[in-house]
């Protein structure tokens, strides 16, 4: 199983001292070895959506063809789910021959983009030895991040950590002035995880990603398309070597826009005609706030109770409030309370706020979530009829 993602640990931004390449005896290879940048595309499990990335050196003359992959975890760990979850899960680094590579891309129908970079032997064997030394058991290892450390920006710091003294260039791009949170939108074709993700990701992804953009291997394979090398282009030759076999399939036209869209019509429709009775209305009021106070309980946990960076700052407990889970609650009561209405008061305040301020929100909010909160409000405003004097439970 892989995710691409990987490392070049403490040293890809230190170096190795050539008595340490030394000492781990990694050999000459011959000087038309060749390096290329494999970029895969996308396949069917999600782990798959975003592409891959590896690194291939060819040396016909000693008979290699390696692929040092960046994106290789073990998905046999016995706290496999608690460690992702969490955030806490290892990557490494693993050296697999390119026959092998390519067979398993051909099993899942996935396609390989190859660009051979135009390099001397001197600048070859650097990188050769910069792999094949983090390779080794005591640096393979790393923790992943979605954004910042992955199978994309691990090669493109392996390049630019030993070229960067040749005068590696990039070309500037549309895509730099792009956020993470639009490139990740982009280059996900699953409306469902697109949605899971926009609202489980917070105000880090809504910054522009410049040159970090390349944390998607797409991307990566675009900047390195542009890049020019001591005045000239750094890539050799660009092909596909990989191609995918045409399958059909049909487009999923149920998703959570569409749905949140219906449930919200289907309330609404209830409330003109007058069908929302106390009992319905206490169904529906307390599921639909629990939900959103669960949910934003989870936001709470992975903003300060796991490692995923990506997650911080999330500001849809604007509408997922977590403070509904037990606050909902009381609406099953039949006695009147003041400072629950407050709060109703104070939360459908907020969610107004949202809407009207839509465009203006630091941090971009999924198109889906705006019938959420206009159910929200719906069920508030239900909520907030004006009390008798008997109803109130001072």
């Amino acid at each position: 199983m892989r995710f691409g993602l990987s490392l070049i640990l403490f040293f890809l931004f230190f170096g190795f001292s050539k008595a340490q390449v030394q000492n781990f005896n990694v050999p000459k290879i011959s000087s038309d070895a060749k390096i290329s940048l494999l970029t895969v595309g996308v396949g069917e499990e999600i782990y798959q959506l975003f592409g891959h990335t590896g690194i291939r050196i060819k040396d016909e003359k000693l008979g290699w063809d390696l692929v040092y992959n960046y994106g290789t975890f073990d998905f046999y760990d016995p706290n496999f789910i608690k460690k992702f979850i969490k955030g806490e899960l290892d990557y490494f680094l693993s050296v697999d021959d390119f026959t092998a590579f390519m067979n398993e891309y051909v099993e899942e129908n996935r396609s390989v983009h190859e660009q051979v970079l135009d390099l001397d032997s001197t600048q070859v064997q650097k990188i050769f030895e910069f792999l094949t030394t983090n390779a080794r058991e005591e640096f393979k290892y790393y923790r992943y991040d979605f954004l910042y450390d992955n199978c994309a920006t691990r090669p493109r710091d392996v390049i630019v950590k030993v070229l960067f003294k040749d005068q590696l260039k990039f070309k500037p791009d549309v895509d730099d002035e792009a956020t993470y949170r639009e490139l990740i939108d982009r280059h996900n074709s699953n409306e469902w995880l697109d949605f899971g993700m926009d609202i489980a990701i917070g105000l880090p992804t809504d910054k522009k990603a410049g040159y970090g953009r390349t944390f998607l291997p797409f991307e990566l394979q675009q900047l390195i398309e542009g890049a020019t090398l001591n005045g000239k282009s750094i890539v050799l030759s660009s092909s596909q070597i990989l191609d995918t076999i045409p399958e059909h399939h049909s487009k999923k036209w149920f998703t959570p826009g569409l749905l949140f869209w219906l449930i919200f019509l289907f309330f609404f429709i209830l409330q003109i005609k007058n069908k929302f009775n106390a009992v319905l209305y206490k169904v529906v009021a307390v599921t639909f706030f629990t939900t959103l106070g669960l949910l934003g309980w989870l936001f709470i946990y992975f903003w300060f109770g796991t490692n995923h960076t990506t997650t911080y700052w999330n500001l849809n407990i604007l509408w997922a409030m977590p403070l509904n889970l037990p606050i909902a609650l009381f609406i099953l009561s039949n006695k009147y309370r003041k400072w629950v209405h407050q709060y109703f008061f104070v939360y459908r305040m907020i969610l107004v706020i949202l809407l009207c301020g839509w465009g203006l929100n630091p941090q971009q909010y999924h198109a889906a979530v705006v019938p959420i909160i206009l159910l929200a409000i719906l069920l508030n405003s239900k909520y907030l009829t004006i009390p008798t004097s008997k109803e109130i439970d001072r």
